[in-house]
């Protein structure tokens, strides 16, 4: 009987270890629409839902919603919702919305749909806003199955495609004739002071299907997007949205310039990359994300170089002061100089002892918060599909570590014979974390002079 019980307690156990995922990394199965309706029993999704994050840029530091752009955005009977953030991405900023583009799964959409037209006045308004961060580079940034939409160009350093998370809403040549950005993508972009936007975009989606050949249902490994410039869906000019020529193309309907917003989509089967490694290529193809080990060995030898050079000159120093000392008579020696003068400070408690005891326990706080952040990153649950989880890890372990700051600022405090203990926990717990919070609510007020920005809510700070 007790080999019975102990084997069902056995067979608990591994069926509980099958069934269990890291946070935030379960699969999602998806499959046509009419075998979701016939055989999955809902097991599975048939539509693809493709979400927007917000635009930044790296030459500016105000981040911009979604919605700013006056892009199109969704019906409000969509069955698209926005997705619930977390703390960490709350306090990162990201701003994940749904997106009025319609995917179903493994149905190719060759000619261009056309999700919605933007009309726009050319002296003001959206049309100029759009102009203005087109020119400040300003990036999009799209999350489709929990996966961000990388965008693929060859660079002229090496035969591989270079990959980034980031794809631009558009270009603009100089009117000296030097194109910017990614209006290299055609030839056609070439008109001197003109601005291109992307309002087409070519969706390539791959998914990897399961092993039996009757498994119909699909996971998507990778999405991939292709910009182009197109006044029309027959894509035969750019849609130009300023120009300093005679802006012939931007004669639209009611005196207006009319943008089509377009997409298309492509499926394909890929069997060399599974789920559980989806990751790898995005990693692969950013030679920023690979570690510089040249660099990393020449910081590491030239920081032993300096700190052995710099501890042979102190032992010279230091036995060069005692062979004196040997050498001197006695009433020489009572005569304190050189390093001998400071040889007792240490042991003195220093005037501001309760800022320092407040600093290094703040500063064992962040060490020990660090370290454990790295220990559970390093275990799989704060990678990179589990979006936020590694800003939310850092704030709650950061609380607990305020047990860790008091104690150390508290042991520092008490040896070197300070009094007030109460004021010493007080300033503890709130000197390190009210500043950044202060130097927060200044940051994030100075962002959001600038009208719907894309930082973090003022709300969040209380």
């Amino acid at each position: 009987m007790a080999a019975c019980v102990r084997l069902c307690l056995l067979l608990a156990v591994l069926s509980w270890a099958e069934a269990f995922y890291l946070p935030g990394l379960a699969a999602t199965n998806f499959c046509e629409e009419e075998v979701k309706e016939k055989h999955s029993k809902g097991t599975c999704k048939s539509r693809v839902y493709v979400h927007v994050n917000k635009l930044d840029s790296s030459e500016t530091i105000v981040p911009y919603e979604y919605t700013s752009f006056d892009f199109c955005e969704p019906d409000e009977d969509s069955p698209d919702k926005d997705p619930v953030e977390n703390l960490g991405q709350v306090v990162f900023g990201e701003r994940i919305r749904a997106s009025a583009y319609n995917v179903i799964f493994r149905k190719d959409v060759s000619e261009p749909v056309v999700v919605c037209e933007k009309k726009y006045n050319k002296k003001k308004g959206p049309l100029s806003f759009l102009k203005e961060r087109i020119h400040e580079g300003y990036m999009q940034q799209w999350v489709i199955d929990n996966m961000p939409v990388t965008w693929c160009y060859k660079i002229l350093e090496s035969d591989k495609p270079f990959c980034t998370t980031r794809f631009p809403v558009g270009c603009y040549v100089t009117s000296s004739g030097q194109r910017h950005d990614a209006c290299f993508l055609s030839e056609k972009m070439k008109e001197k002071g003109a601005t291109y936007i992307f309002n087409n975009v070519h969706l390539i989606l791959s998914y990897h299907k399961g092993t039996p050949p009757e498994f119909t249902d699909g996971r998507i490994v990778r999405a991939q997007v292709k910009l182009s410039s197109c006044s029309s869906t027959a894509c035969t000019d750019p849609m130009v949205i300023d120009s300093d020529s005679a802006r012939k193309s931007l004669k639209g309907k009611d005196g207006k310039l009319v943008v089509p917003y377009m997409y298309t989509v492509e499926f394909e089967e890929e069997e060399g990359i599974k789920w559980a490694s989806r990751w790898d290529y995005i990693l692969g193809s950013m030679p920023q994300t690979n570690v510089q080990w040249f660099s990393l060995i020449n910081s590491v030898l030239i920081t032993i170089f300096l700190t052995a050079m710099v501890t042979m000159i102190l032992l010279r120093s230091i036995h060069r002061d005692i062979m004196k000392y040997n050498k001197e008579d006695t009433e020489d020696i009572q005569k304190d100089f050189g390093w001998k003068l400071v040889h007792g400070d240490v042991f003195r408690p220093p005037t501001c002892t309760m800022t320092l005891a407040v600093c290094v326990g703040s500063g064992a706080q962040l060490l020990v918060m660090a370290v454990i952040a790295l220990v559970f990153a390093c275990l799989g649950f704060l990678s990179p599909p589990n979006r936020g989880a590694l800003m939310t890890s850092v704030l709650v372990v950061y609380v607990f570590m305020g047990a860790v700051a008091g104690y150390v600022s508290a042991r520092l405090y008490k040896m070197m014979g300070g009094l007030k203990w109460k004021s010493n926990a007080l300033a503890t717990a709130l000197f390190v974390p009210g500043y950044v919070h202060m130097y927060m609510y200044v940051c994030i007020v100075c962002i959001y002079i600038p009208p719907v920005c894309g930082g973090v809510q003022l709300l969040t700070l209380f």
